[in-house]
């Protein structure tokens, strides 16, 4: 084994090559080999999002300096300029396309965390899943492989960008001249109502919750914080205790926990939440619930039954936990709420048709 050349890619001037490729990438104005071209589409187009970045990723490095290997994961990958990817990735990469691209790959703050980017080097002896993520890394190592032979990085980051400028927008975004308009109460509610005209598999509902209870949060001595958990997703986080947790300042104490349930409830869905919170705890629960939830069970024995436990439980529909927060809060403005609104959209990872729907929505204010 001799020693192998790496390479130390300039974050500054990546940064710079990434503004530039980005600006270019819109005219379609590239021009690579057909055969390499339908493999980014491809890449850009599958759904394994750790590739994606590994993709942009890989290219932007052999663009910014020709001596890297986009092949290379690590600084310490037995090749001839191997570099540091995954610095690349979260220090110019990820912020860049969680504020120029609007999240467009995805909105992931640590790409590099996940499994497939964790080997030194990209092979096709590398585990992963077969079928079309097996796929994806064939084509990946390919395309890399066209790069290094024909030196055309900057040409390939231009038509990766291409592709995922086309993609749909995760954020939503919004006029900044109206930013400090406020809205008024009447406004306001009607903006919550809408968002939970359309349940989202239940994802509006507990958006919904979270954005009032920020607003009940903005003027209190607490400074709580407001944290939404990703839906359907039951207790996947040591962290979760609710649907919407709401913390004191340090983040540990407990201030409210809210269930949000936007379908049918049973004695048994009410139980597991509240055992949830029992057990980090506290003794209170909100259970708040949307407009296509019905339930068969006597709410008013149960919080009955919860207070001789020493158990706080509230039942509220969610038109009557919003009336009641809206009519204490004041008033919201349209770049609070835009800015609180992508906030959870990204703590809930909410699916596209969640954010096509607030985009509507919100388009409409």
């Amino acid at each position: 084994m001799g020693s192998h050349m790496t390479v130390n890619v300039d974050h500054d001037r990546a940064r710079a090559v990434l503004t530039e490729a980005t600006e270019a990438a819109s005219e379609k104005s590239y021009r690579v080999p057909q055969d390499m071209e339908t493999k980014i589409e491809q890449i850009i187009g599958h759904t394994h999002l750790t590739y994606k970045y590994v993709l942009l990723n890989g290219l932007l490095a052999k663009a910014t300096d020709p001596n890297t290997d986009p092949i290379a994961l690590q600084a310490g990958a037995a090749l001839e300029g191997a570099f540091d990817a995954r610095s690349l990735c979260h220090k110019v990469f990820v912020p860049f396309e969680q504020t120029v691209l609007e999240k467009r790959l995805g909105g992931s703050n640590e790409p590099f965390l996940n499994k497939p980017a964790r080997y030194t080097h990209l092979s096709l002896d590398n585990a992963v899943r077969r079928g079309k993520d097996r796929l994806t890394l064939e084509r990946l190592i390919a395309v890399f492989e066209m790069v290094n032979e024909q030196g055309n990085a900057d040409q390939a980051l231009l038509a990766a960008l291409y592709n995922v400028l086309a993609l749909e927008s995760r954020v939503v975004i919004f006029d900044t001249a109206r930013f400090a308009e406020s809205l008024s109460q009447r406004a306001t509610l009607n903006l919550c109502k809408a968002l939970i005209e359309r349940s989202c598999e239940g994802e509006t509902l507990a958006l919904t919750v979270a954005i009032l209870f920020e607003m009940l949060s903005k003027n209190r001595i607490e400074n709580p914080v407001v944290i939404s958990h990703p839906a359907n997703q039951a207790g996947s986080s040591s962290k979760e205790i609710s649907d919407v947790d709401v913390f004191y300042e340090d983040g540990k104490t407990i201030l409210f926990c809210a269930e949000a349930k936007d379908k049918d409830f049973t004695k048994a869905d009410i139980d597991h939440a509240a055992g949830k919170v029992a057990e980090a705890g506290h003794g209170a629960m909100l259970f708040i619930y949307g407009p296509n939830a019905t339930t068969t069970e006597n709410l008013v024995a149960l919080v009955e039954e919860y207070e001789a436990k020493g158990f706080d439980l509230t039942f509220l529909t969610i038109k009557e936990f919003m009336k009641s927060v809206v009519s204490l809060t004041g008033n919201i403005n349209i770049g609070q709420l835009i800015e609180i609104t992508n906030k959870h959209l990204e703590m809930m990872r909410a699916k596209e048709v969640t954010i096509t729907h607030c985009k509507q929505v919100l388009s409409r204010v």
